[in-house]
């Protein structure tokens, strides 16, 4: 069956989970370290607070530092990882007011992605994929999969949407905040392995797609988005960091 490099072909934004495993003999020195590092970033290898240097990644990936330093300049720029004076990075970390910023953004975006992609029109063969992906949940619920081809499936089912948007640069967005909430997805399951999309969630969004009701698709998709942020909040909460974490006093508030 096709995938999403199958029924959007040519297309540059692509989600990072959908390229694991890829070929990337077209890509640069510094292209290639950047994608390694950041897939470890984002499947938790290199989990949130942990440190490295450029020589240790440069020694893992065997190559010399300058690619490792081009690709933790782009990192830096994507906030996944921060400098420390003289001692290397550390990745950013996973915080409950970040993750519901990235969840505010992704709602917006992905409506409007969903209800461009309706008012468009969505080519055949992407629809069968979307209507494959769909029942996915379904499978999960039964057993009949794992966790990790869910998350995958949803993942691109969002992709397949966000690249028939008709807008190039609102795609691109999405699929960096889908690389972005991979990350969170992947700790909330960490903590909570239960966390998963309802059986028929996909499934009313495609419906929508499907008759061409952008209005339709963009409200099921926000509804989608709303679900995952408020699921995401709950389960990071129970985390001891969190739990455990001291409770500051708030700042004054100003004189009237």
């Amino acid at each position: 069956m096709s995938d999403i490099h199958g029924v959007v072909p040519g297309t540059p934004h692509i989600p990072a989970l959908l390229l694991v495993g890829r070929d990337e003999t077209g890509l640069d020195r510094t292209s290639q370290a950047y994608r390694a590092i950041r897939r470890q970033i984002i499947d938790l290898t290199l989990p949130p607070g942990s440190s490295f240097t450029e020589t240790s990644l440069a020694e893992q990936w065997r190559i010399s530092k300058t690619p490792v330093r081009e690709a933790l300049a782009r990192l830096r720029r994507d906030g996944l990882v921060t400098a420390l004076p003289r001692a290397g990075y550390v990745v950013s970390p996973i915080t409950i007011q970040d993750t519901d910023d990235l969840c505010g953004l992704r709602t917006l975006l992905s409506g409007e992605a969903a209800a461009a992609a309706a008012r468009l029109g969505v080519t055949a063969p992407a629809l069968d994929r979307l209507e494959a992906l769909s029942k996915v949940p379904l499978a999960l619920a039964a057993g009949e999969v794992e966790q990790e081809e869910s998350l995958r499936a949803g993942i691109e089912f969002e992709g397949i949407i966000a690249n028939f948007s008709g807008n190039p640069r609102l795609g691109k967005t999405i699929v960096d905040v889908l690389d972005e909430l991979e990350r969170v997805l992947r700790m909330a399951a960490l903590i909570d392995p239960g966390i998963a999309s309802p059986p028929g969630e996909l499934g009313a969004i495609f419906e929508r797609l499907c008759a061409r009701d952008a209005d339709g698709a963009q409200d099921a998709t926000r509804t989608r988005c709303e679900r995952v942020r408020r699921d995401l909040l709950q389960v990071l909460a129970k985390s001891t960091s969190v739990s455990r974490a001291h409770i500051e006093l708030p700042a004054p508030l100003p004189p009237a």
